[in-house]
């Protein structure tokens, strides 16, 4: 699951995007862009993925993309994933809390959590907005954005035909400037007509509409400036570097899908990634509670079925046994290691903050010690990290 929470991160470059636009506008509708662009991956995901342990982590990092990202679970009643990630031009952070609820003949999950985007904008183009901390932040300052998530449908499960669906609106909030970028994601259908649709503007502070939005969540999202075309903007308009070289200018291209060859599971190329653990550079460095060191996983992972559901059973009897221990007072209650609960300012909510040390996060830090003690043969291991994983292997 902590994985699957990390494909928000495939098209990290609408972030970079929206970082580059002056227009605040233009900005606001590249990080509607990054918002809705996780869905992309959805298609053919129906099998439910692994419920993390509590205190379960996982890190990504990606060279290529100039960001880092970890998450940890940090609840299991109700069960609650937090992340972050970061980059030079942006933070993205935010947890995954649902209400699932079975409707007889589908399957509905309805996001509670809250999702957050800071574009750390150089001073000279927004003065008085807060200065940004952190790594590299000097002359840098926040304009904060947040929204929530749409309702997912799966249906036709019971006739063997699943398939998944998202409706609602998504509003992504700039708190900055109070612009607003509204989503309208159509629900399928009957007849399918109205398939993966999405409809949009963008508005400022005082409901005047700058930007009309359109496109499907498997396909593209486009934008238009209010004026600037003749009739409805319609969601699979080509755009120029695709199949009309010499279109008009007017459209912006906010996202566009990846390729998505035929995959195991129909994982995408991008969820492929995030299961890679090479034995030399990245294992023995890694947080020992990170989910692909987990030997149940790992043995499923590895077609072991029968030995996979015999270290799933140990596993949850040693997280039975951990929370019997902390009810009778023999180990202190449980708190997360790398995030704590707190206020969010702008939105009055809850946000799961990561844990900073000189305005660094600690987890980082930590893994950094980690590398340069292995470097010099020293015997160190994380400070503070619970066993949460049975020592069988796979």
């Amino acid at each position: 699951m902590l994985q699957r929470m990390a494909e928000d991160m495939e098209f990290s470059e609408c972030l970079d995007a929206a970082y580059a636009e002056e227009d605040p506008h233009r900005r606001i509708a590249f990080v509607a862009g990054f918002a809705m662009s996780n869905y992309s991956s959805t298609i053919g995901r129906i099998a439910k993925p692994f419920n993390p342990m509590l205190s379960e982590t996982f890190e990504y990092v990606r060279f290529d993309k100039d960001y880092r990202y970890m998450s940890e679970q940090v609840s299991h009643h109700p069960p609650i994933s937090a992340c972050w990630a970061e980059s030079p031009l942006w933070r993205y952070y935010g947890e995954v809390d649902a209400q699932n609820k079975f409707m007889g003949k589908s399957f509905e999950i309805r996001p509670t959590g809250i999702a957050h985007a800071d574009l750390l904008l150089p001073e000279e183009r927004a003065p008085d907005y807060p200065k940004a901390r952190g790594l590299n932040c000097k002359g840098r300052v926040v304009e904060h954005y947040s929204w929530k998530k749409v309702t997912t449908n799966v249906s036709g499960f019971i006739l063997g035909s699943p398939t998944i669906d998202h409706y609602g609106e998504m509003v992504i909030t700039n708190h900055r400037t109070l612009d607003q970028c509204v989503l309208t994601f159509k629900p399928r259908g009957w007849r399918g007509k109205d398939a993966y649709e999405i409809s949009g503007y963008v508005m400022d502070s005082e409901g005047t509409v700058t930007y009309e939005i359109a496109g499907r969540w498997n396909s593209q999202l486009v934008a238009r400036q209010v004026g600037t075309g003749f009739g409805q903007l319609h969601p699979d308009v080509p755009i120029r570097g695709a199949s009309s070289p010499n279109l008009s200018e007017e459209y912006i291209l906010l996202w566009r899908n990846s390729v998505k060859p035929p995959a195991p599971f129909n994982l995408t190329p991008f969820a492929i990634t995030l299961n890679d653990c090479p034995e030399d550079t990245l294992k023995p460095f890694l947080c020992p509670t990170d989910c692909r060191l987990r030997p149940d996983q790992r043995a499923f992972e590895l077609g072991k079925y029968e030995l996979a559901n015999d270290l799933k059973n140990e596993q949850e009897e040693l997280q039975r046994a951990t929370r019997r221990a902390r009810e009778e007072g023999s180990l202190p209650p449980h708190t997360p290691r790398w995030f704590s609960s707190q206020t969010e300012p702008d939105t009055g909510e809850r946000v799961w903050a990561p844990s900073m040390v000189d305005d660094m996060l600690e987890y980082w830090i930590e893994r950094e010690k980690v590398w340069q003690a292995r470097q010099a043969h020293e015997a160190r291991g994380w400070i503070d990290v619970d066993p949460i994983f049975i020592e069988d292997e796979p």
